[in-house]
Formats: C-alpha cells, sequence, structure tokens
C-alpha cells in the first residue's frame, strides 16, 4: 500500500468528507481513484467515482464489489461510473488510506466501464484533455501500451 497521500488507479480511499461534484453535497463514502493527484491539473484532488452499497438502478456502467472480496468493505457495494467527482484529498478521514485497491480482474472491468462512461455521460471527466489523460494512464496500468 503507498503512504497516505499517494494513490493510484484502481486504490479506494474511505473520505469522512466526500465532495459531489454535481449537487456540492457531501457524506462519508469510499471512492474509487481514476485518476491520481499527480495525473490531473487540480492539485490536492483526486478524480474518483463514487462507491456505493445502495444498488443503483442502472447497472450498465457500474462495477460489482463484493465484500467478500474486499474485506474493508462491510457490505456488496457499487462503483458507479456515471457519477465522477473531483474529491478534495482533505476529506479523506484519518488513518491507513487507501483501504484497498481493485484486483486486476476487477480493474479490467473497470477500464472497460470507465471508457464506456466517458463518452456516453456529459461530466468534468468527458473535457477533451482529461478524457484524455484517463485513457492513457489506465492502458499505462493494465499494460496495454506498447
Amino acid at each position: 500500500m503507498p503512504a497516505r497521500g499517494e494513490f493510484s488507479i484502481g486504490d479506494i480511499p474511505f473520505f469522512d468528507d466526500y465532495q459531489f461534484t454535481d449537487t456540492g453535497k457531501s457524506a462519508k463514502h469510499f471512492g474509487l481513484v481514476l485518476l491520481p493527484e499527480t495525473s490531473t491539473k487540480y492539485e490536492g484532488s483526486l478524480l474518483c467515482c463514487v462507491i456505493t452499497s445502495k444498488k443503483p438502478k442502472r447497472l450498465k456502467l457500474v462495477l460489482y464489489l463484493q465484500s467478500s472480496s474486499y474485506d474493508f468493505l462491510s457490505k456488496d457495494s457499487y462503483a458507479c461510473f456515471d457519477r465522477k467527482d473531483l474529491v478534495s484529498m482533505r476529506g479523506l478521514e484519518n488513518g491507513k488510506q487507501p483501504k484497498g485497491s481493485l484486483k486486476k480482474p476487477d480493474l479490467q472491468k473497470a477500464y472497460r466501464k470507465l471508457k464506456k462512461s466517458l463518452y456516453v455521460i456529459k461530466d468534468l471527466a468527458s473535457e477533451p484533455y482529461l478524457r484524455g489523460t484517463i485513457i492513457y494512464q489506465w492502458k499505462k496500468k493494465l499494460g496495454l501500451l506498447k
């Protein structure tokens, strides 16, 4: 695990104050790191998608995470790629972070769902520079670049 404050794609930190970009509201939530601070142009922030235990209505852009595979999750949960947020690292829970990371098979599934969401969902990640950076960094993480 990386030191607190150092994150990579696929890490799952817990936020005491996860700020939702679309509503401005905040809540305690896990997030899936889509881009770490070092890969964005936003200092002190992580690009994440929210992880929730509430089953979403539409499952097309969702990654199912079984609590039996991720012991830090108390319930089966869902990484929602249609809900991307730029989350301040100041909102991280104190203690060891990240709580875990996606396993390799889930990382590959996540990439497919994320890539699809970048073209379907109009949000901050659909901006061409950020979208290109996300795709490049995920391909690099998955070893898909020559």
